[in-house]
């Protein structure tokens, strides 16, 4: 059992170092961003204190060493296997292109959102929507709304969109997405977090949709070996591929999350700010 309070013996001081999310011990991105004190020999104390922890492969591995599930395909494969969590603190992140591009004379609003990605009851296809008079070929997009889950937001997304009624979320991926774009059909720049999510349709169960969304979109079951034709935008692109190949880490650049004053900063600058902190004498 973690403490959320430590012990760090510096010289003949004693300093407290209160762990604020103790389960980012078990990524070293997430060690030196829970707040410990900028003393260079708290940071060390408290690595060599918490390296031993976990350990790589089966956890009986003699090599000790940082473990970072999120951000390492070795380590990931073995918190998968071990049931251990899995704290992602770098985003894959998405700028808009062409008409997409952010637009620097336009407001931009933050947004929380789901991607689903469900299979249909009977045949190996999945449920997508062809956008009219814009490219955007996609599995279900949607909000998530204020005392919503994921779950929840796609249920209901999927009804709205599509007019399906009888459908189970089985899968959430830990893996979050950045997508930044202008939404020119909203007239705004939009940062939007988006939750990846699996599911499967139950039965033929449809309601139909509303006039306004059928002028929006169409409503379309695409084959599993037609989807990488099919879907056209980049951040759908990244579900799919968990769909295709499986979950894996992701050791990419991108934006920060789950890191305190690092959040929201983007990696490259980040890992700068804390080397700079690290190195400090």
């Amino acid at each position: 059992m973690i403490s959320n309070e430590i012990n760090v013996k510096i010289g003949e001081n004693e300093v407290k170092v209160q762990l604020k999310r103790a389960e980012l011990l078990y990524g070293i991105e997430g060690l030196y961003y829970n707040g410990f004190p900028e003393e260079k020999e708290a940071y060390i104390e408290v690595l060599n204190k918490f390296v031993p922890i976990i350990h790589s492969q089966d956890l009986q591995s003699k090599n000790n060493r940082f473990f970072i599930p999120a951000h390492n395909q070795e380590d990931f494969e073995c918190a998968m296997k071990n049931h251990l969590p899995i704290n992602q603190v770098v985003a894959p992140y998405f700028y808009g292109v062409g008409e997409e591009t952010v637009r620097d004379d336009k407001a931009t609003q933050k947004r929380h959102s789901v991607i689903a990605v469900i299979k249909h009851n009977t045949e190996d296809k999945y449920l997508c929507v062809d956008c009219k008079g814009r490219i955007c070929k996609s599995f279900v997009l949607g909000g998530i709304e204020e005392g919503e889950t994921p779950e929840q937001a796609a249920i209901r997304e999927i009804k709205e969109e599509t007019g399906y009624i009888d459908v189970d979320i089985i899968y959430h991926s830990p893996f979050i997405l950045i997508n930044h774009f202008y939404a020119g059909y909203k007239g705004v720049n939009r940062y939007a977090t988006l939750d990846i999510l699996f599911g499967k349709l139950n039965s033929d169960k449809n309601i139909g949709i509303s006039e306004s969304e059928n002028k929006k979109h169409i409503v379309k079951w695409i084959s599993k070996d037609e989807l990488s034709d099919f879907i056209s935008v980049n951040n759908n692109k990244f579900a799919l591929d968990i769909l295709l190949n499986g979950e894996k880490a992701y050791t990419g650049e991108g934006i920060m999350i789950n890191s305190d004053k690092f959040s929201g900063m983007n990696s490259e600058e980040a890992r700068d700010q804390i080397g700079q902190i690290l190195n400090k004498k």
